[in-house]
């Protein structure tokens, strides 16, 4: 027999229990920090510690407090995220999780369950503590994946299809974990479907059926807990998975949990897994990412007994360490880390960020400028390389200016005009466009690439795939990602991306013009000042008057000054307001300089200097 009750929608829900501006902000930050992790960007260990399962709110609450107090301790070196987790995987019967059964007395009233979920995680975010949760069954996602920081699909549903298309549609990190027998290859190719878009039927956020439609999780990563077949957090079992991750052109990185098959399932274990882990992580293995611990106020479980409310503190679910245990372990991992730090510091190479990932002509422009005696790091947005640089995190940072037949890249400049890096160095590389696939030319139906590089090839495009569909990505090396493990799919990109997705060649040189060149900014948080700079770069906004742009302008002119570049940009304080970017040939060195920027300090608003620098005479 089957009983239907009505429950408020996602977007009900999220109305009746919204997210305040400062909550906002919090998720925001504690989002960006799990990302940077995953992506690359922040050396810190990610460390997801709390309860196999919430069961008591009260509980809950003074452990996060508690929690988060013990993350200020050890910010520097690791990233503590609280696992939450409402929903609880069983093998056979049991209590299914706070979500389902929130009284633990079999009414299973799931409209309390999802308010007190989503009650909770509302007060995590005002804390300004990153959530994690296991997200079990698709339908609930809507109503909580607003509020965390990080996704975990478990062992008895990585291999399901409709949790890879979930992930799929999620803007946070997801971690996969390898099966219950211990296999990692359905975490594999999880990860690898997830990171490709999706058409699927689901739950709308207004409670309806409908078609989702997904553009794939580029943050899926592996998550190695053990299994039938053993523990699988030894050196030996790590570098086996990381081999078969580079085999299937993903990121070689994992996340360690320390407790299910990695522990035995005793509790009392979970600290031999976490101190080998972290003994491997000091040792220089960075592909190991974060652990994971269950842990609560008390060590042990207890059972659940019917008419009587368990405590709040103790497990009823998976036996965890206590918080003593936790502190002790999480501080000292802190101090080790710490100490490591301190000595690569006194010996690190020098550090370049780009717009990745690997293979783009971005990266092509980094190591053809720096060679190979530095350390690369991949971002996938330009505020990323700025971020990572103004962070120190890198000593420089290489990101797309202009291309001379698809202009200005916007998002370089905007980035720019509120930024404290300057510019240190300015290059160019002539760029030559490949069609990459492992299909034959006939089957091609879709074609993958960045917008400008679609932009490069439109007539190319227009004579030999006049019917081909094409779908611009964030970068060019994702683009080949998605044509490796896509029927009927080529991309457009460089010879390089072709040899690291292992992509045939089928055409080189297929840009429209053949004149194709890129400049880049090599940025830093100091100018050069071991060059003559005989070029400049600054913005400002023209005031709200007729003639405004002629007068901010007239100083350049009155000085002798030409300007090889001015371009507009929404300024973003108002509508209709605009920031003009100007590039002048001349550096702030030239002596006209300083009477320029006074005169036109006074015609307009936010006069900025984004760099002086030396131009660049030739190609690189």
């Amino acid at each position: 027999m089957l009983q239907e009750i009505d429950l408020k929608s996602p977007d009900e829900l999220r109305r009746e229990l919204p997210v305040t501006p400062e909550m906002e902000k919090n998720l925001a930050e504690c989002r960006r920090q799990v990302k940077d992790i995953v992506e690359g960007r922040d050396r810190r260990l990610l460390l997801l510690v709390g309860p196999c399962s919430i069961h008591d709110l009260e509980a809950a609450r003074e452990y996060a407090h508690r929690l988060k107090e013990l993350s200020r301790q050890v910010s520097q070196d690791i990233l503590v995220v609280m696992r939450t987790y409402f929903e609880k995987p069983r093998t056979t019967l049991g209590w299914k999780g706070l979500i389902y059964d929130p009284d633990l007395n079999g009414e299973c009233n799931i409209a309390k369950g999802v308010r007190l979920a989503r009650t909770f995680l509302l007060e995590l975010a005002e804390l300004g503590l990153p959530a994690a949760t296991e997200l079990l069954d698709p339908a609930t996602a809507g109503y909580l994946t607003d509020l965390i920081s990080y996704a975990g699909i478990g062992a008895r549903t990585t291999e399901s299809q409709p949790h890879r298309q979930m992930a799929s549609a999620l803007d946070v990190p997801v971690g996969f974990k390898n099966g219950t027998d211990g296999s990692i290859q359905v975490a594999i190719d999880a990860i690898c479907t997830a990171a490709s878009p999706h058409s699927y039927l689901g739950m709308l956020s207004n409670g309806h059926s409908g078609i989702l439609r997904t553009a794939g999780n580029p943050d899926g990563h592996l998550v190695l807990r053990g299994g039938a077949r053993g523990e699988n957090y030894y050196p030996g079992t790590i570098a086996e998975a990381l081999d078969k991750l580079r085999e299937a052109h993903l990121k070689p990185q994992v996340v360690v949990d320390c407790s299910h098959g990695n522990s035995r399932r005793d509790y009392t274990r979970q600290h031999i897994v976490f101190e080998n882990v972290l003994e491997q992580r000091l040792a220089g293995n960075d592909a190991i990412i974060g652990m994971m611990l269950e842990s609560n106020l008390q060590e042990g479980r207890q059972a659940i007994v019917a008419g009587v409310r368990p405590c709040g503190g103790l497990s009823v679910t998976d036996a965890c360490i206590g918080f003593a245990e936790t502190e002790r372990l999480v501080l000292e991992a802190g101090r080790r880390l710490r100490n490591l730090a301190k000595e690569e510091e006194a010996k690190r190479s020098i550090r370049v960020a780009y717009l990745g990932p690997a293979a783009t002509f971005t990266h092509i422009a980094a190591t053809r400028t720096f060679g190979d005696r530095v350390e690369y790091r991949s971002c996938n947005s330009i505020g990323g390389v700025l971020s990572a640089v103004e962070g120190g995190l890198c000593d420089y940072g290489v990101v797309p200016v202009e291309n001379s037949t698809e202009g200005l890249v916007n998002g370089t400049m905007d980035a720019l005009a509120s930024s404290s890096l300057k510019v240190y160095e300015e290059v160019a590389i002539a760029v030559h466009q490949c069609l990459l696939s492992n299909q034959n030319r006939e089957e091609i139906r879709v074609i993958y690439s960045h917008a400008q590089s679609l932009g490069q090839c439109r007539q190319y495009l227009e004579r030999n795939f006049p019917d081909a569909e094409t779908i611009a990505t964030p970068s060019n090396a994702r683009a080949a990602e998605l044509a490796s493990h896509t029927s009927g799919a080529a991309v457009i990109a460089s010879v390089e991306a072709g040899r690291l997705y292992a992509l045939n060649v089928l055409e080189e040189n297929i840009e429209d013009n053949p004149d194709n060149v890129t400049r880049f900014f090599v940025l830093s948080r100091k100018e050069n000042d071991q060059v003559v700079h005989d070029r400049c770069c600054l913005c400002f906004a023209a005031r709200d008057k007729v003639g405004a742009l002629y007068d901010a302008l007239l100083p350049f002119k009155e000085a002798g000054v030409s300007l090889s570049m001015i371009e507009s940009r929404p300024s973003g304080h108002g509508r209709w307001r605009y920031r003009f970017f100007v590039e002048l040939d001349c550096g702030l060195q030239d002596a006209r300089m300083p009477a320029i920027l006074e005169e036109l300090g006074r015609q307009a608003d936010e006069v900025k200097v984004i760099g002086s620098y030396q131009s660049c005479k030739q190609l690189l």
